[in-house]
């Protein structure tokens, strides 16, 4: 009877592997954090070397600085219409291209959707930057030629952030596009051509079947979204600085004005981060909780 050797299996290995990395982001994490709420409850000031902890006296400034205020508005309007206009953009590209189009060129039209939103952010506000221009801009030239006439979109208030998240729509939109097209093939036919014997109109067929099949994939990519339009602080400073006047100033470039500008407020800076942290870990935590009912 032959000899049978059994080979011990080292089951820790896996939670070594696992534990490793997520330790390194944890402190990754937390060290930054901590500094940062540190910070807050001082009022140092990069001019002067001597400071003292002052509690949460940043933080009662924050709401009667009307600047803060105008900053965290124009943060929550870029937020809604760059996350609401991707969606809609991916959406609408999405059911279109998966109704029209077929086979290869489908593939190949997904693969070129995908190509803006690997464009550096700061490349793009240049390009978008000079197609705005009042002068040679592609776009004043467009609606001169139907009779609108050209306008000064950037340097506009009413216009001007409008103009800017049209630029992040382009990138995200066309993305969003591309994966959800993607997750569309993913659907088993049935249920569509179902719908369709029944005389379902198309509008009837993705808002109500094919569509809330796909909730929870999308709801992940609105998530990652809403991480990335926090990040707006590049593409908003090339193309306005903030302006004109502070009609574009989103949080993160207020917090860049007040703590590395000329202002040198860094205690001050960091009070912004530190409530914005606060801030979108509830909101996020919130609908998080809501997509786990979903998937329930």
């Amino acid at each position: 009877m032959p000899h049978i050797i059994h080979k011990k299996r080292h089951t820790w290995l896996p939670a070594v592997f696992l534990t490793l990395p997520l330790l390194v982001l944890l402190v990754l994490g937390l060290v930054p954090s901590i500094a940062a709420i540190n910070l807050a409850l001082q009022n140092r000031v990069l001019r002067y070397s001597d400071s003292d902890y002052v509690g949460f006296a940043n933080f009662l400034r924050l709401f009667g600085d009307r600047r803060f205020v105008n900053a965290v508005q124009v943060s929550a309007i870029w937020e809604v219409v760059t996350v609401a206009g991707s969606l809609i953009v991916g959406v609408l590209l999405a059911v279109f291209l998966f109704e029209k189009v077929k086979g290869r060129t489908r593939d190949i039209i997904a693969l070129l959707l995908i190509v803006p939103v690997l464009l550096p952010r700061v490349s793009a506000a240049f390009i978008w930057k000079f197609m705005y221009s009042p002068l040679m801009g592609i776009l004043n030239w467009m609606l001169e030629c139907v009779a609108l006439g050209g306008t000064a979109l950037l340097s506009d208030p009413a216009t001007a952030l409008y103009a800017v998240a049209l630029v992040d729509i382009w990138q995200w939109g066309l993305f969003f596009g591309a994966v959800i097209l993607k997750l569309l093939e993913t659907l088993p036919g049935e249920p569509l051509e179902a719908a369709r014997l029944d005389y379902a109109s198309t509008l009837q067929v993705y808002a109500y079947i094919a569509l809330p099949m796909l909730k929870v994939p999308i709801m992940s990519l609105v998530f990652i979204k809403m991480v990335e339009s926090l990040r707006s602080f590049d593409l908003i400073y090339v193309m306005t600085k903030g302006g004109p006047g502070i009609s574009t100033e989103t949080l993160d470039m207020y917090a860049y004005a007040q703590g590395i500008g000329l202002m040198g407020k860094v205690s001050y800076a960091s009070s912004m981060a530190v409530l914005m942290m606060l801030a979108t870990t509830v909101i996020f935590t919130l609908l998080w909780k809501r997509v786990a009912k979903w998937e329930n």
